[in-house]
């Protein structure tokens, strides 16, 4: 009876601790700012996306649906510039992402501001997308959306959740159609 007990407590220990290992980078620097002064930090569910499509019912409020139907998640950290001074998302983030692990989509710079945004994908399918802002103290902000992902479709979603770092999506909408 010892050793069943011994044995079931050794691999309640291994799964709890084989489901902290597969917390992301992404996720950590989520934590790392969760929750403090000076932090905004916003989690958008599928419930969410479909509570959303059922309050509007126009054709904006349809495309929004199609839009979010296949999104798992939406994440959002922002930084209050006035009291952190000094902290650049882009350059931590940057530090601790498992390079191989994604692909760059675009790259922009301008005026000491640096957004990249990449894409994690299983086959031929973008599971992930992220945005990572940083570099001047007014634009730093790291964006994660989860799920199966149709990058046309996220200038839609961008102009409909109007939220402030989300604007920068609308940059993936406008390279799409050029």
């Amino acid at each position: 009876m010892k050793k069943i007990t011994l044995a079931l407590v050794l691999a309640l220990f291994a799964i709890s601790f084989n489901l902290q290992a597969q917390s992301t980078a992404v996720d950590k620097i989520f934590d790392k700012y969760n929750g403090k002064e000076g932090f905004t930090s916003v989690t958008m569910n599928k419930y969410m996306f479909e509570m959303i499509s059922r309050m509007d019912t126009t054709a904006q409020g349809k495309e929004f649906s199609q839009s979010v139907s296949k999104l798992e998640s939406i994440r959002i950290l922002a930084i209050d510039s006035a009291r952190n001074k000094g902290i650049n998302l882009y350059d931590e983030v940057m530090r601790v992402l498992p390079s191989k692990e994604y692909k760059e989509l675009m790259t922009v710079k301008d005026e000491g501001t640096d957004v990249k945004f990449m894409v994690r994908e299983k086959g031929d399918i973008i599971t992930e997308l992220l945005l990572i802002a940083g570099g001047s103290d007014d634009e730093n902000a790291l964006i994660v959306i989860k799920g199966e992902i149709d990058l046309a479709s996220i200038g839609t979603i961008a102009r409909k959740m109007n939220i402030e770092g989300m604007e920068q999506l609308k940059n993936l909408d406008h390279k799409k159609k050029k």
